[in-house]
């Protein structure tokens, strides 16, 4: 692998004691197709081998960079990362990420067919079970249906971005608790740039934490936060939703004002006809994709 003064991709990896997964993540991006990348880890003080691991993939990845954030907090990570970029696109990962070893191959081919500012990636499960591909189609058109509605989405583990585009939009917001990274695109948006979601390829998405604790009671933690995003109530992100290696705990508890906010919410989603076709189509097209 050969190392370029200005990548096309500027990888950047917020990492917090992901010393079992992160180097998984860094073999499969010295084994990409293309190699005019750059990879960016920005560590928040991990206390397991995160870094002595990521280390040893120096001779791979000669574009490798590891820097160290005083403060632990995957927006102030990714901005920092962010800053000592070069490459015209960044494209954050989550540490757990895996991908497919024509991934950045096939997401520049869809860049160079149609140009995009802000975007981020369908996925597939880390496993075949039917039960995780049932929840990774799910959580796709979730992604789906919220930019066909103009108010786009995106899960935090992939999100790319051209690099003048994110210095225009101020970066990410370390204020916000939860869903920084719908909100980070959402201000794009806001702005005026354009916001897209690449089908194909697709890379692998951890579902590490919903084994942990369990889909369903994650998938409920997950609609709690989205709650409290939508109606602006504060997150606190320590107790509610931790970075990196730690795992979510259910602590939260739907109150009814909650369960009337959900009732309020649906009887304000009219329906309508273009829309609910598209979704269809793209089920189709998921219930077709093995």
């Amino acid at each position: 692998m050969t190392e370029t003064k200005k990548p096309f991709f500027s990888i950047v990896i917020p990492v917090l004691n992901e010393e079992k997964y992160l180097p998984l993540l860094l073999r499969d991006l010295s084994e990409q197709k293309i190699h005019d990348f750059e990879v960016i880890i920005v560590d928040g003080h991990s206390t397991d081998n995160s870094i002595k691991n990521a280390k040893i993939f120096n001779k791979l990845l000669p574009s490798l960079t590891i820097v160290n954030s005083e403060v632990r907090n995957v927006s102030v990570q990714r901005n920092l990362g962010a800053k000592i970029s070069k490459g015209k696109y960044l494209l954050f990962n989550d540490a757990d990420n895996r991908l497919p070893d024509y991934f950045l191959e096939g997401v520049r081919f869809q860049l160079h067919v149609k140009p995009i500012d802000i975007f981020t990636c369908w996925f597939h499960p880390d496993s075949q079970r039917s039960s995780d591909k049932a929840v990774a189609t799910y959580m796709n058109l979730l992604v789906e249906t919220a930019s066909i509605l103009n108010q786009p989405a995106a899960y935090g583990a992939m999100i790319g971005c051209l690099r003048k585009i994110y210095q225009k939009i101020g970066g990410f917001n370390p204020e916000v608790g939860f869903a920084e990274d719908t909100e980070f695109v959402n201000r794009g948006f806001k702005k005026g740039f354009s916001f897209g979601v690449i089908h194909e390829p697709r890379f692998v998405y951890s579902f590490r934490r919903f084994r942990k604790i369990g889909k369903i009671k994650l998938i409920q933690k997950y609609a709690l936060l989205n709650l409290k995003y939508l109606t602006n109530q504060k997150v606190d992100q320590k107790k509610e939703y931790p970075m990196g290696g730690g795992y979510l705990e259910s602590n939260a508890k739907i109150s009814p004002d909650f369960i009337k906010t959900i009732q309020k919410v649906l009887k304000n989603k009219g329906t309508r006809s273009k829309i609910i076709d598209k979704i269809r189509s793209l089920i189709s097209l998921e219930e077709n994709n093995p």
